[in-house]
Parts: structure tokens; C-alpha cells; sequence
């Protein structure tokens, strides 16, 4: 995953459409594989297959009936590399990105036989669809990355907006993992939440940081209360989590939540 060489003192999101920019004039493999850690845009493909699956259908599927009559969103495509996965399990999906590389991403998805999704730059706050529009909302490893605790507040609401009744989102977000983050253990894990409230008493904390770097940490209850206030029912909480070569699978940096309408 590809990071500014400083911390951004413009706005965040002129910071990622320039190192975005860059990366897309440099090579279509600098351009798809600057969203996490893949070796090549093949590769970027394969992983956001893992990661649609595991961290995204996987918490959703008991929510969430027959995804194949169902529109989808997600809130901050990048590359496309989860959308490739969602469109191939949904009737249709919606992306929203920040950048300015809609078309090499649309020409991509096209070349891998997709054809039912619908890519929109956004400025980075709203979501540009009508009420009770979308039947699934998704976003992940994104929110971490909003300059503003306003801004994801206003994302959340927004989620629930264009949702449908019975509507479900899967939402992740960054969290404060000083003891369990890259580590295997559920002890260290469980630690790190029964501190959250220790570390952050406002319930959240932005972070200078550079591009493409964490920004934004939200304790789990914070997030939970917020959404509750803002209507939905939270079902279930979740953490990212990353598999090495060795199989173990150890924490990530995001909490996440899957919610219904």
C-alpha cells in the first residue's frame, strides 16, 4: 500500500487524488496495487477476493437474502478490486471514489467481463443517490482514512439514507490497536477493546498522518451509539484480520460493524 513521503497539511483528499494521479501515470500495476500491499494488479484482484469474502459477504450473508436481485455500494471503490467481487454476487453495484481515474478503473472491470456496476466521483462527504435507493451498503479500509470524524459521521448517516427498509451495511473503520494489532492473540485483542475508552474518551481520535495512512480511530461503542442515534440496529461487531503465508491469521486495524434499516 502505497503512502505520501510526509504528513498532509492540505486537505486530505487533494492529497489522494495527486498520489493517486501519480501512480496511475506511472503504470496500470502502480495504479491498482497502490490500495494495499499486492505485488501486481493481478494479485490486488485476488486479495480484494479474499477480503470481499471474508471481511464483507461472509458478516453480511445472514443478513442479507438473495444478493443476486440486490443493488450494492460501495463507499470508496479504489481500484476496484472489491467491486470485481461484489459484482459478480450482486445484480448491480454502485462505487464511489474520491479520484479521478473512473475510466481506468471501468475499462479494467469491462476487460474482467463486468458489466453491471456504476462508478461515481464523489467529493469526498456525500453519497449522490436518491433515498432508499440501494439494497446493501459495504466500505473497507476507507473510513480509517477520512480526515474528519464529521466526515465519517456524515458517511454513516448518509449509508442509511440511500439504504432501503430491511436494508443491511457493512461498515469498517479505524480502531486503536496498540497490543493486538499484527498479533494472533484474542487476549491482546479483548485488551485493546476493554481500553478503548481509556485511550480515546471522546470516542474517537483524528490522527495527522500521511496519505493513505490511518486518520481516524473510533472506538467500537462510540461507533455503536452514533448509529443507534442516527437509526440503525446494529448486529454484530467485527475486526479485520489479515492471514500470513504460515496461515495464522492475525488483527488488523479496523473495527467494523454490520448493521440493518
Amino acid at each position: 500500500m502505497a503512502t505520501g513521503q510526509d504528513i498532509e497539511t492540505r486537505d486530505h483528499i487533494t492529497g489522494f487524488r495527486e498520489e493517486i494521479s501519480r501512480a496511475a501515470a506511472s503504470s496500470q500495476d502502480a495504479f491498482f496495487t497502490w490500495f494495499n500491499t499486492a505485488q501486481s494488479k493481478d494479485a490486488a484482484f485476488v486479495h480484494g477476493s479474499w477480503d470481499f469474502a471474508l471481511h464483507v459477504a461472509a458478516p453480511a450473508a445472514a443478513y442479507l437474502r438473495v444478493p443476486e436481485e440486490k443493488t450494492a455500494l460501495e463507499i470508496g471503490y479504489g481500484g476496484g478490486r472489491l467491486l470485481a467481487s461484489a459484482a459478480r454476487s450482486f445484480q448491480r453495484v454502485i462505487g464511489i471514489d474520491i479520484h479521478d481515474q473512473k475510466q481506468l478503473v471501468e475499462d479494467e472491470l469491462h476487460a474482467r467481463g463486468l458489466q453491471n456496476f456504476k462508478l461515481l466521483q464523489v467529493t469526498g462527504r456525500e453519497i449522490p443517490l436518491e433515498p432508499a435507493s440501494v439494497d446493501f451498503v459495504y466500505s473497507f479500509i476507507v473510513l480509517q482514512h477520512v480526515e474528519r470524524y464529521e466526515v465519517f459521521h456524515s458517511y454513516l448517516s448518509e449509508a442509511y439514507r440511500v439504504l432501503r427498509p430491511s436494508g443491511v451495511a457493512v461498515l469498517y473503520f479505524g480502531r486503536k490497536g496498540r497490543f493486538s494489532n499484527n498479533r494472533s492473540s484474542r487476549v491482546l485483542y479483548l485488551l485493546d477493546r476493554m481500553l478503548e475508552g481509556f485511550w480515546l474518551p471522546s470516542g474517537y481520535k483524528e490522527l495527522p498522518a500521511r496519505v493513505n495512512e490511518t486518520n481516524l480511530v473510533v472506538a467500537l461503542h462510540h461507533a455503536k451509539r452514533i448509529v443507534r442515534e442516527i437509526g440503525f440496529h446494529p448486529q454484530k461487531d467485527l475486526v479485520s484480520r489479515k492471514t500470513v503465508p504460515d496461515g495464522i491469521r492475525l488483527y488488523g486495524g479496523q473495527n467494523g460493524l454490520v448493521l440493518t434499516k
